[in-house]
């Protein structure tokens, strides 16, 4: 298990920060933080969790507040009183700010590890199924699993092996393994795993047409992000190649015309808000990438 980065905790701190302001906690704006701690593999329930942003974003207020404090005054030339103030509420919008980016850490955490999970998961079934058809029993397949390199679903076949250990049936270990994965990919896989071992099918011969279909399905994704490319390829040749050319030449000429001329600072702005677009279009482009690996 894991903590992010940039909290500040202490168990004796947010527990006593917890008795005190208790009331100030709630979970109401964010219903899913639970699921979300537990899919992103953080050792804190909610109430914890949100006592160490509180504890967090009350140690960064005071860093802002007198950092910006002391610039106002210093370098912007403000008398004292209206640094302070000027100081009190940039550092409130900042931490504010800080808060709600701490709140939807766990999502994001949570989604990036799905998304670690999915890319070695046909891999995995490929060495199950190899390991099931050379006689090896479930437990002992899923425990070599846990000992290969495989990244964080290795460690998650370690959670599942450990619960069958303990008693609990092969499904419903791998459901909640499904579960407790913010992916749809992942989900959907091991609850299929789990009603073919319910139903009492061939269990080597569900594995195979598990693969098959994620294969085929990893391809059909692959498929329509190549369609998808071709446009986002165009979007993206408009903003970094017809837009700053056409763009600056159209306003050379107009104003030509109007008298109104480019200055410096104009032609500064406009190259980097072009920068800015180009950069946003590649991060969606990476965003939209399928997670596939076969």
């Amino acid at each position: 298990m894991s903590r992010p980065t940039f909290i500040i905790y202490s168990k004796g701190l947010t527990e006593n920060f917890v008795k005190l302001f208790g009331f100030l906690i709630s979970v109401r704006f964010f219903p899913e933080l639970d699921k979300d701690l537990k899919r992103a593999d953080i050792e804190l329930n909610s109430r914890s969790y949100i006592a160490s942003v509180f504890i967090t974003c009350i140690f960064y207020f005071f860093i802002f507040f007198g950092l910006l404090t002391f610039i106002f005054f210093k370098f912007r030339g403000l008398i004292l009183s209206k640094a302070l103030l000027f100081g009190f509420g940039v550092a409130l919008a900042l931490t504010f700010t800080f808060y709600f980016l701490l709140m939807l850490y766990p999502r994001v955490l949570a989604r990036n590890r799905g998304e670690m999970i999915e890319k070695n998961l046909v891999f995995v079934l490929k060495d199950l199924l190899m390991e099931l058809e050379a006689g090896v029993s479930i437990s002992r397949a899923f425990f070599n699993i846990s000992k290969r390199n495989y990244g964080e679903i290795s460690k998650e076949f370690g959670k599942v092996n450990r619960n069958i250990n303990s008693g609990v049936s092969v499904p419903d270990a791998l459901k909640k393994f499904g579960d407790n994965i913010k992916s749809e990919y992942i989900t959907k896989t091991m609850w299929q795993i789990a009603n073919a071992f319910n139903a009492g099918t061939s269990f080597r011969s569900a594995l195979k047409n598990i693969i098959s279909d994620l294969i085929l399905d990893q391809r059909t994704r692959i498929k329509g992000y190549t369609q998808e490319l071709n446009m986002w390829s165009l979007v993206y040749m408009m903003f970094a190649v017809a837009l700053p050319t056409i763009g600056v030449t159209v306003v050379i000429v107009l104003s030509t015309f109007s008298g109104f001329g480019i200055t410096r600072e104009t032609f500064i702005f406009f190259l980097i808000l072009t920068m800015i677009v180009q950069f946003v279009i590649i991060g969606l482009v990476k965003s939209r990438r399928p997670i596939v690996d076969f």
